[in-house]
C-alpha cells in the first residue's frame, strides 16, 4: 500500500518530515519543549486549537478560574478542585501552549511575564517557541490509528533514548525492542517500545491494542517508518 507523508515544525523551529508506510489516519499530533537555565527549569506541552479544554476534561480535570489577555494573545488558567494543580494555556492562532503549575496559579502579572518572555510564532505546521534558557527536551508524538503512538525526539533528545548497544537492521536504520515496565520476557509484541533510528531521525513506536492489524504488519510498519529532521 502507498504511503503518506507528514510535513510538521517542531517546537524548535526545525522541520520534519514523517514518512509513514500506509494510509493510516494520523489522529492526534502534540509536541512537548522544556526549557533550563540556573534555577529555571520548565516544560510546555503543545496542541491543537482545543487542547486546554481537552487536557482539562480528559488528562487532567480542573475547572476554568480565570482568562485574560497578554503575549498578543488570550491566556486560560483552570484549576483543580483541591487547588493543588494549575493548568494555563497560551491560545495561538493554529496551536496551544500548555504549562502546570503545582498549587494556585500564579498571578496575572506573572503569567503574561512567562509568555511575553517567550519567541512564539504559531504557524498551521507547528508552533515555534524559543527562551532565553537552553532548550533541553523537544518531541513531538503522532497517534496513528490502528498503528500505534510515534514519539519523534528533537535530534539533541534522540542522543538521551537511543540504546547504546547496536540494533536490528532495517531498510533505513536500526531497530530496538525494550520492554515495558513489568513486561520482560512477554510474548506479546504490544508489550514492547520499539525505538527506530535513522541517519536522519529516530522515532519511538508503542503499537496500538486497538487494531485489526496483525503482530507481522504492525511490525512490519514500524521497521518501515521514515523520520528526517531538515539540515540534518
Amino acid at each position: 500500500m502507498a504511503g503518506s507523508t507528514l510535513r510538521l515544525r517542531g517546537p524548535s523551529g526545525r522541520e520534519v518530515t514523517v514518512g509513514l508506510p500506509d494510509q493510516a489516519r494520523v489522529t492526534a499530533v502534540a509536541a512537548e519543549v522544556r526549557f533550563a537555565g540556573g534555577v529555571y527549569s520548565r516544560g510546555f506541552q503543545i496542541g491543537p486549537r482545543g487542547y486546554h479544554e481537552f487536557a482539562c476534561r480528559e488528562v487532567l480535570p480542573a475547572t476554568p478560574v480565570d482568562r485574560f489577555l497578554g503575549a498578543g494573545r488570550e491566556i486560560v488558567v483552570a484549576a483543580t478542585a483541591d487547588r493543588d494543580t494549575t493548568v494555563v494555556s497560551w491560545l495561538g492562532p493554529f496551536h496551544e501552549l500548555l504549562t502546570v503549575f503545582s498549587g494556585p496559579a500564579p498571578d496575572r502579572e506573572t503569567l503574561v511575564a512567562l509568555f511575553a518572555g517567550l519567541d512564539l510564532d504559531d504557524r498551521p505546521e507547528g508552533l515555534r517557541v524559543r527562551a532565553v534558557v537552553e532548550q533541553v527536551l523537544e518531541r513531538i508524538t503522532l497517534t496513528v490509528h490502528g498503528r500505534g503512538t510515534v514519539t519523534i525526539p528533537g535530534p539533541e533528545t534522540a542522543r538521551q533514548v537511543l540504546p547504546k548497544h547496536r540494533g536490528a537492521p532495517t531498510p533505513g536504520g536500526e531497530l530496538w525492542r525494550l520492554a515495558l515496565p513489568g513486561r520482560a520476557g512477554s510474548a506479546d509484541a504490544r508489550d514492547y517500545l520499539f525505538v527506530l533510528a535513522g541517519p536522519r531521525g529516530a522515532a519511538e513506536v508503542q503499537l496500538s491494542r486497538d487494531t485489526v492489524a496483525s503482530t507481522e504488519e504492525l511490525l512490519d510498519w514500524v521497521g518501515r517508518l521514515d523520520v528526517a529532521w531538515a539540515g540534518r
